[in-house]
């Protein structure tokens, strides 16, 4: 995919260069602000996933400009991008096994707020000699639909006695995984009961966090059950419950080889199809077959819609993390105008 031109500020977004990545602020903030609504009234807190989408901007909106407000991400490379740009309490999920991990470790300990997800003991030792600030540490548990952590809440006791032994580590709480919507109940129940195993153990957990990150919510949360105390999610900005686009890939029909059969000139290489092809957004009778890396292959009733050389189609991607990362920013628009052109911060800081 080559590097989009730029267009100046104002222009209409369906003139911008294709493909390249929109934003709609409008829905965007709508969208944060209505799930946060949502979670305030059922006492969780809301952390972002920042990872999703690698922007210290769209981070911003989510905390409120609120510095201190947690982020989630998934490296350590990404909590140095973030931490950059201003953010000042970072859950890192990847362990500092490598020297390098290390090293931005105690950069980023003597910085600030910092809490580190450690899925086995061996990690403890990794962090052990880096002295400095303290340390926040969740411990991740497994549940059916996903396997990394400690796997019964027995093994909870051995890190938790091993974390006091160290001044600048501190026990926070427990952590898990949801990688499907049908496996969040199960994976709160998790929570909940290794909770009260270590409280019948004297042991008093802050956090119980439940990392819903990839999940796309449809549906208010009155079935998260009380204890949990914080939600996170990397999806929830850019889906809505409406037909509105939040987020898109704007591409262009370059080709009508036959009726009903046309191609756009965004393909891999600038929407991710790892977790699925995307979908058209402002054609419904038209969806996409398949890509090649720079190309689309579109498919439609030529009955009920004819497409031309030059018009536009809008795809929603089918994973928004994957896709965020195949760009160097991102086109924010408000009411049909570019408005602004932020980077992002955290492209490919994978570890």
């Amino acid at each position: 995919m080559e590097r989009p031109i730029s267009k100046p500020i104002g222009q209409h977004f369906l003139e911008l260069d294709t493909p390249t990545l929109i934003i709609d602020k409008n829905l965007l903030q709508a969208n944060i602000e209505a799930i946060q609504a949502d979670l305030e009234k059922a006492s969780i807190d809301l952390i972002p996933n920042a990872a999703a989408h690698g922007t210290s901007a769209i981070a911003r909106m989510q905390t409120g400009n609120n510095t201190k407000s947690p982020i989630f991400v998934d490296t350590f490379q990404q909590a140095e991008c973030f931490f950059q740009a201003g953010f000042e309490n970072i859950i890192i999920q990847a362990p500092p096994l490598s020297f390098t991990k290390k090293g931005l470790l105690r950069h980023l300990q003597d910085s600030q707020t910092l809490t580190l997800s450690i899925s086995n003991i061996s990690h403890l030792d990794a962090i052990r000699g880096n002295h400095g600030s303290p340390i926040s540490v969740l411990l991740k548990i497994t549940n059916k639909s996903d396997s990394v952590g400690f796997k019964t809440r027995e093994e909870l006791i051995k890190p938790i006695e091993y974390l006091a032994t160290f001044e600048h580590l501190r026990f926070e709480g427990l952590i898990t995984n949801a990688n499907e919507m049908e496996s969040m109940e199960q994976a709160c129940e998790v929570l909940i009961s290794a909770d009260e195993y270590l409280d019948r153990n004297s042991i008093s957990s802050d956090q119980l966090l439940l990392n819903a990150s990839n999940l796309i919510f449809e549906k208010e949360f009155n079935n998260i059950p009380k204890g949990i105390t914080g939600l996170i999610s990397g999806t929830y900005p850019f889906h809505t419950k409406t037909q509105d686009t939040v987020c898109s890939v704007i591409s262009t029909v370059i080709s009508t080889p036959e009726p009903g059969k046309a191609y756009v000139d965004c393909g891999q290489k600038a929407i991710s199809v790892d977790r699925g092809v995307p979908s058209v957004i402002n054609y419904p009778d038209a969806e996409i077959e398949k890509m090649s890396a720079e190309h689309g292959y579109v498919i439609f009733d030529s009955n009920k819609l004819h497409l031309k050389i030059g018009d536009k189609i809008l795809l929603s991607p089918a994973s928004y993390s994957d896709t965020f990362n195949l760009y160097d920013f991102v086109n924010i628009i408000e009411e049909d105008k570019l408005i602004s052109i932020i980077p992002t911060d955290s492209r490919g800081a994978f570890k």
